[in-house]
């Protein structure tokens, strides 16, 4: 109980004074020491980072430390990216959605199968990532909602693919339907007698047959093993000797009076 009271009272102190240092930084306080201070303030972070990844190692159980750990190797990132002149502030904000998805693909890949979940905030960190990247070359709103549409849909296929369609089969609903919106964002705007617009609701169709007919898939049941049971030890017979029913019985037949039952006199001896 001390050990962990302690491990928080230090993750208290270290959150604290990065957050301090970082809004000292966004208000440029470090900008008569730049770039040196930047530098010192990205080193301090992959040092951070590092010392996670090791605690990671030690204790593969503590899993959660990757979290934080890839999350401050993106703020070191978004550190240098603000050495770099001209550097449009939304790549920064990029970088930290990139690292929060390296943070979850990393905890899939760790375990496929149990850790599933993972794929989903990993997924989106990364799309979203990508539109506010693209967002600084591309002005059009109606396309990059279209990316992010799509994109969203995306990751919920891949979701259904890396599972095989086994038990994530309901990844193929959101999925159909953030393509379908995908696709109406990037027709948007125009006279509406564009053919997608007006047979995109055959893809609804289309998905609900296919939901349909994995319903109807029997699931096999799977068969109980029976391993061979050693054969039972024979049971003694039971004895057939009759109890006694009486004391008579129990003592046998006895042809002689009972003892007391007669007086013998002696002969006196003479002399």
């Amino acid at each position: 109980m001390f050990d962990s009271r302690v491990r928080a009272l230090s993750w208290s102190a270290v959150l604290i004074s990065s957050g301090v240092v970082l809004l000292l930084f966004n208000f440029g306080m470090f900008a008569a020491y730049s770039p040196l201070a930047q530098w010192i303030l990205a080193g301090v972070l992959v040092f951070a980072a590092l010392v996670l990844f090791a605690g990671f190692v030690r204790n593969p159980d503590e899993w959660w430390r990757v979290i934080p750990a890839w999350t401050l190797m993106a703020l070191a990132v978004m550190v240098l990216l603000a050495l770099v002149p001209g550097i449009d502030q939304r790549m920064q904000a990029a970088a930290i959605c990139a690292g929060l998805a390296l943070a979850f693909g990393h905890i899939y890949l760790l375990n496929r199968t149990e850790r599933w979940w993972a794929l989903i905030p990993g997924g989106f960190m990364l799309v979203l990532g990508v539109v506010i990247a693209v967002s600084v070359w591309l002005a059009s709103i109606t396309l990059l909602a279209a990316i992010l549409f799509a994109g969203l849909g995306g990751v919920f296929m891949l979701l259904y693919m890396a599972d095989r369609g086994r038990r994530q089969w309901w990844a193929l609903i959101p999925g159909g339907v953030l393509i379908v919106f995908a696709v109406l964002a990037a027709t948007a705007g125009g006279d509406g007698t564009h053919p997608l617009l007006r047979w995109w609701p055959v893809l609804l169709i289309l998905f609900g047959l296919l939901v349909g007919l994995r319903t109807r898939r029997t699931i096999p049941t799977p068969k109980l093993e029976i391993h061979n049971a050693r054969r039972p030890r024979p049971r003694k017979e039971a004895s057939t000797v009759v109890p006694p029913r009486t004391a008579r019985d129990a003592l046998g037949e006895y042809s002689q009076p009972a003892p007391g039952a007669t007086v013998e006199v002696l002969p006196d001896n003479e002399e």
